[in-house]
């Protein structure tokens, strides 16, 4: 079976935040946001040598600039603020690990430049339709195309609730489309991640729908 993996990866204040120093083994010494760049990087190099046929992706959000499929470094990013697509959805090529495994080196150029916090919010119903766009552009006959999100969010538009519920309806359009999504929550020190509040909520309401048809 043919997979399909994109990863879609909060770029926060918060999930650039350094962990609290900590004397155990194996406490946390990246930022959210970089470990998750680096757990990528991983499966990516593992991907090329065990399913050399499957497909990844990386798909950064809430970041200062914004730049979708057949965009330069010059566009505006217009049709997706705050995205980035840093790699589509594509067999992984030598260059995509290359790129993937400077930007974990938190001192490179690039990261330095793309790793930076809008002050505006990023829309998450724009989020996952820009993350159904490119399943639907690059792996429309995958049978297994899966969503890695990864967030320290649990209530986006906590204070909007149009633009909590167009996130809610984009994401029902992913399920429709046959796509996984794989929530990875990231909690921090002053708050656990509450599932139950958005991410749930969004599951449980498309099954529901599901059930009375």
């Amino acid at each position: 079976m043919k997979d399909a993996v994109l990863f879609a990866i909060d770029v926060s204040r918060t999930m650039l935040e350094t962990p609290p120093e900590s004397g155990g083994k194996k406490a946390d010494r990246d930022r959210p946001t970089v470990a998750a760049l680096k757990c990528a990087y991983s499966l990516m190099q593992q991907r090329i040598i065990s399913n050399p046929n499957d497909m990844m992706g990386v798909l950064l959000f809430g970041t200062v600039q914004s730049r979708f499929q057949d965009e330069d470094e010059h566009s505006k990013g217009l049709a997706y603020p705050h995205c980035y697509l840093l790699t589509d959805l594509d067999v992984p090529a030598a260059a995509d690990v290359k790129r993937l495994r400077n930007l974990v080196d938190e001192e490179d150029e690039e990261a330095l430049q793309l790793l930076q916090a809008s002050d505006e919010e990023v829309s998450m119903a724009n989020v996952l339709f820009c993350a159904n766009q490119i399943f639907t552009t690059k792996a429309s006959n995958f049978s297994s195309r899966r969503l890695f999100l990864v967030t320290d969010n649990d209530h986006p538009h906590a204070k909007d609730k149009a633009m909590s519920s167009a996130a809610a309806v984009r994401a029902k359009d992913l399920y429709d489309l046959g796509v996984t999504i794989e929530l990875f929550p990231i909690s921090r020190p002053d708050h656990a991640f509450d599932r139950s509040i958005f991410y749930d909520v969004c599951s449980t309401a498309y099954y529901s729908l599901k059930m009375t048809y």
